[in-house]
């Protein structure tokens, strides 16, 4: 007797051990995940649910964040050091925080202050009025005035020696001094302006401009040789001198721009657009070593520094990048070359520059300076940018700005939509993670973890330092299309899921069979803390094709995915 025999389903498996972040392209790489939400690169080549993060400290009207040997930050007015309001009093609105030294500047103020002693601080700028007379006397750089000389358009006749001339005659005045060898010009002449308070918030070596002076040679941009509170010292030699009641001003002025970093002991800065009614689109440093000095011009090495850019377009970022100043427009870079001799070179270089409202996604990872641009996000190693951001798909962000910590890229932009997201750059293995939704005004690394300000006034320890932290983490995950990878016609019959909850977490699977259209329930188990027995099936009904989504609360570490096939019929 013979009984029929049957056939015994061909079946295959696949097993997914390596998981490969977030993908949107519409074939996105094997472990990889179309939509994702709290999870990140802590446990590659597992995938992980993020830590929970710590709650730092608050701020009503968030204004910026950097670190300098502690956490720095702007609420409103005021600036805050390592939890201490400082004395200084800001403008409303958004700031760049800028480190030089022992000194913080901050822009737009044009504001300074020691964080090695928090009395020092004040504005880049200072302007003095006369009120009442000003003197004005021939003196040496030190101030020093010179006293008994003869101003004339002829030599005085029968001079003693020593004997002063100041030598109106010929085309430039000259004050000349009486010896053995007759005649000779006094070099390094300058001109003391005597008025109570004229001299009060200046240091010498400041180059100032001068207006208001009856004498026009006394009338323009000059360095401050010699400074006490009642006179300023001047290099002139104007062809009278004669005290006046009419109000002399004199300043000390830092240009308007766009944005600023620090570079080789200079601050460098850039700005487009109309200044004082005139069209304005240039790059500025200041005096070496002297952050409130912009107009210093004495022939020097380290002398203040101008020039005009000949590249169209508003810019939209600086950063520092391997000792070279980086002044991004949308489409190109301008790349400065500091000498040491003063002799500084720009270069422009077409690529894909900064976007517009992005100016705080510069960031230097591992060595390498990533950014926001209009086609995504670049990577720049001193040769040309390259993207880096396929895998986010066709969405385009906005308004993104940007950290850094342990070789990770933290991208906080809104989408087309307006929603925000956080996007974490894995730069060590090129992997992409959403780590939810964070409106971020500005990040700082510190003490191992990586803080955010967010536009909402809480100060985020990212990796979970400090005592006050948020509750069990709700994270999903979600693929692409399972089934889609080979060409023969084979219908999924199971997933196996191998994965460690922690304690008290949960996580519930679902099935989605049109593309994400609806979900259906496909299992859930509760965490335990052990490895063993953690293995969740998911057993859908016969098809060729469906998405699976992972949702849970709590920790969780996902070590492998497993789909078993069985093969179909070739037909139709």
């Amino acid at each position: 007797m013979y009984f029929p025999q049957l056939s015994t389903p061909r079946q295959s498996r696949v097993t997914v051990s390596r998981f490969l972040g977030l993908d949107r392209r519409p074939r996105g790489q094997e472990g990889s995940f179309r939509e994702m939400e709290n999870l990140c690169a802590d446990g590659y080549p597992t995938l992980t649910v993020r830590r929970p993060r710590g709650v730092a400290g608050s701020a009503v009207s968030p204004g910026g964040l950097t670190v300098k040997e502690g956490l720095i930050w702007v609420d409103g007015h005021t600036l805050y050091i390592n939890g201490s309001a400082a004395g200084l009093v800001l403008s409303e609105g958004r700031k760049q925080l800028i480190s030089m030294g022992a000194w913080l500047l901050i822009w737009p103020d044009k504001a300074y202050i020691n964080t090695k002693d928090l009395t020092d601080f004040g504005s880049l700028e200072n302007k003095r009025v006369t009120e009442g007379e000003v003197s004005f006397a021939l003196c040496r750089p030190d101030g020093t005035v010179y006293s008994g000389y003869l101003a004339a358009d002829e030599a005085p006749e029968e001079p003693e020696a020593g004997s002063l001339w100041l030598d109106t005659g010929g085309d430039e005045t000259a004050l000349r001094q009486y010896g053995e060898d007759g005649w000779t010009a006094v070099d390094d002449v300058c001109v003391r302006m005597n008025a109570v308070g004229i001299g009060i918030g200046f240091t010498a070596g400041d180059g100032i401009a001068v207006s208001g002076c009856r004498e026009t040679a006394l009338n323009g941009s000059f360095p401050l040789r010699s400074v006490e509170d009642d006179y300023v010292v001047v290099t002139a030699l104007p062809r009278s001198l004669s005290s006046q009641s009419d109000p002399v001003t004199v300043e000390r002025s830092v240009p308007d721009m766009d944005y600023v970093v620090e570079s080789g002991n200079r601050l460098w800065g850039c700005k487009y657009g109309i200044v004082n009614g005139q069209a304005v689109n240039a790059i500025y440093a200041s005096k070496l070593g002297d952050f409130k000095n912009w107009n210093c011009y004495a022939g020097l090495s380290t002398d203040s520094y101008a020039a005009s850019r000949g590249s169209d377009g508003a810019f939209t970022g600086a950063a520092d990048y391997l000792g070279n100043p980086l002044f991004f427009k949308e489409n190109c870079m301008e790349r400065v070359y500091p000498s040491a001799s003063g002799a500084h070179q720009i270069v422009t270089v077409q690529c894909a520059g900064v976007k517009s409202g992005s100016s705080g996604s510069l960031r230097v990872v591992d060595g390498k300076l990533y950014y926001h641009s209009q086609g995504g996000v670049c990577v720049f190693d001193g040769s040309m940018p390259v993207h880096v951001s396929q895998a986010l798909g066709e969405m385009r962000y906005h308004n993104a700005v940007a950290g850094a910590l342990d070789g990770s890229y933290y991208l906080s932009a809104a989408d087309e939509n307006g929603a925000w997201h956080l996007l974490v750059l894995d730069t060590r293995q090129g992997l992409w993670y959403r780590e939810g939704g964070v409106e971020a005004v500005g990040f700082a690394p510190w003490g191992g973890d990586l803080y955010c300000l967010t536009a909402a006034g809480q100060l985020l320890a990212m990796k979970g330092s400090g005592e006050n932290r948020e509750g069990p983490v709700q994270w999903l995950a979600e693929t692409g299309e399972l089934g889609l990878d080979a060409p023969e016609s084979r219908y999924l019959v199971r997933l196996s899921l191998r994965l460690l909850p922690e304690a008290d977490s949960t996580v519930r699977a679902w099935v989605s069979y049109d593309e994400g259209g609806s979900w259906q329930p496909a299992g859930s188990l509760c965490g335990a803390g052990r490895l063993r027995a953690c293995t969740m099936h998911v057993r859908p009904r016969r098809c060729r094709q469906l998405r699976l989504r992972l949702t849970g609360q709590g920790g969780c570490r996902i070590y492998s995915l497993s789909a078993v096939y069985e093969k179909g019929s070739d037909g139709p």
